[in-house]
């Protein structure tokens, strides 16, 4: 009997929320197991935009890493197997899952669907997570308010893309929403409502920092008129974020100028005439080629000021002044009193420095926030960014090592050196970064004879299968390499940010001479170069 009863002990346990290794799916996740001597059920939640369908095969199982033993799923309650199911308003299906009994043996199991391409997998599932030996539990609860159909929350680091980067999604039941967060590092996260992203094509992120204590969130859904998310914690470096922010946008108010440009849209005087004929041909526009040819003449237009009317104008640069003198404010409130939240401030204006300059961050950076954060991720990728400077007309482009398709390390330098080079950032969900590699190839296949190449660069999450399939439809035939949930930080570190991808064309001395080229301006340059 004293023999059995570890076996039997192993055999009884529950985990919310496991933590795994990978997944190439987020239509289901895995929100608790629990295990005793008789059956392994999986708490489970199928989601889909609503009016769509999520269908798993009966053929499902769960792998033991450490035994090699497959237990197959015995009974589906809440959701028939081998059927599309259409997703209701919520977007979202509640389901459990059953399966035989886990031997003694297993601490890590995988999720299999089958073996066909595209079944769904998470493997690495943690059985026996040490959560309590992290140094930070943050705990959130809250609701969500005014929005019945919400039913899951995205919880990302902030400034994450959820196209790429790793993301925790947490469930809303009746409204209310309770979760533990586990970590060894105080960072600032983004948490948000999901539905708005696939019913609304935009969310609201409420930031806030992972550290010891609880965070209470009172979220609203884009689609409501003006809505605004409370974040309620005691958490020092949260409530000092939040302090910055709210008094810098107390005292620099732009109300009074967003409440004239609403008159000046209601009445057609915010966009020029020259703009408003360019917005009647992109909405004649038959083809995605042609669109995109017509964003190019947009960003000109907004980039020149064109765009507006001197109206417009006017109040866009009454705006930027108080935008400046928000900053300026924020900036010796960071200098003045630093905390963690400046340096998680300071790291969010450095990365994305967009054409104002940055130096005055890094100034406080260095005076202050370099050595007393020495050992912080932010203090590493500030200093990243300051030693590569930015990747801009003029500039060395910035060197990296990425893996190819064969999962071998490729270092961009060694393909590109004394060549003219294009650097194609792109994803395979990304239309317009596609097409816009396609329209490379007759031109690579014109000069890579003389002193020319291209270098793909795919963003990409959870793994290469759908960028393996994007190469093979498109049919790029230079190496590629792949940026997989921005290991290293290529978008942040190109100043690319979160968008789908960009160009950068190097001539043979390794400096960049054009950013965002079309093929036509490229074909142009090369013509003239390498005769």
């Amino acid at each position: 009997m004293f023999l059995c009863v570890p076996c039997c002990e192993a055999q009884n346990f529950a985990v919310d929320y496991p933590p795994y290794q990978s997944k190439n799916t987020d239509g289901i996740e895995i929100t608790r197991i629990v295990c005793n001597d008789t059956a392994t059920i999986l708490y489970m939640e199928a989601y889909n935009a609503p009016d769509y369908w999520v269908r798993l095969s009966s053929n499902l199982s769960l792998r033991g890493k450490e035994s090699g033993q497959s237990y197959p799923v015995i009974r589906s309650q809440g959701f028939e197997l081998n059927k599309e199911i259409y997703m209701p308003t919520s977007g979202n299906v509640s389901f459990t899952l059953q399966f035989a009994p886990l031997s003694p043996k297993e601490r890590t199991i995988d999720f299999i669907e089958g073996t066909g391409e595209g079944d769904w997998q998470i493997t690495g599932i943690d059985l026996k997570p040490e959560r309590e030996k992290r140094k930070v539990r943050c705990h959130l609860s809250g609701r969500v308010v005014n929005s019945p159909q919400s039913s899951r929350l995205v919880l990302i680091k902030s400034g994450g893309d959820m196209r790429t980067a790793p993301w925790q999604s947490i469930p809303v039941k009746d409204g209310k929403f309770e979760y533990d967060l586990y970590t060894d590092i105080e960072e600032a996260y983004d948490i948000f409502i999901w539905n708005d992203v696939v019913n609304n094509a935009s969310w609201m992120p409420s930031t806030f920092f992972a550290e010891n204590g609880t965070v209470n969130f009172t979220l609203h859904s884009t689609s409501e008129e003006s809505p605004v998310n409370l974040v309620d914690t005691r958490n020092p470096q949260t409530h000092e974020l939040q302090r910055i922010i709210e008094e810098s946008e107390s005292k620099f108010d732009l109300t009074e100028l967003h409440s004239q440009m609403e008159i000046l849209e209601k009445d057609s005087r915010w966009y020029s005439e020259a703009y408003q004929e360019f917005r009647a041909k992109l909405e004649a526009a038959k083809s995605p080629e042609e669109r995109d040819v017509l964003y190019r003449e947009r960003d000109s237009l907004i980039e020149s000021g064109e765009a507006y009317t001197p109206e417009a104008r006017e109040i866009e640069n009454e705006a930027k002044q108080i935008l400046q003198q928000r900053e300026r404010w924020r900036m010796e409130q960071i200098r003045i009193k630093p905390s963690l939240a400046g340096l998680y401030l300071i790291n969010e204006r450095v990365k994305s420095p967009g054409t104002e300059d940055v130096s005055p961050y890094l100034e406080i950076f260095q005076s202050v926030y370099e050595k007393r954060y020495p050992t912080h991720p932010y203090t590493a990728q500030i200093k990243q960014l300051m030693e590569e400077g930015r990747a801009e007309v003029g500039k060395r482009f910035i060197d990296f090592s990425a893996p190819d398709l064969n999962g071998k390390l490729i270092r961009l330098s060694e393909q590109i050196q004394g060549k003219f080079a294009v650097i194609d950032f792109w994803a395979s969900w990304c239309g317009p970064c596609r097409r816009n590699s396609k329209q490379m190839i007759p031109i690579y296949e014109r000069y890579k004879d003389k002193g020319f190449t291209v270098v793909g660069v795919a963003r990409e999450q959870g793994d290469g299968k759908a960028m393996r399939q994007a190469i093979e439809k498109d049919g790029y035939p230079w190496i590629n390499l792949i940026e997989l949930n921005d290991a290293n930080r290529l978008w942040e570190r190109y100043g690319i940010g979160n968008g789908g991808g960009s160009v950068f064309l190097v001539d043979d001395k390794g400096i960049i001479i054009a950013v965002r080229p079309s093929a036509e301006e490229i074909e142009e340059i090369l013509s003239r170069e390498l005769q």
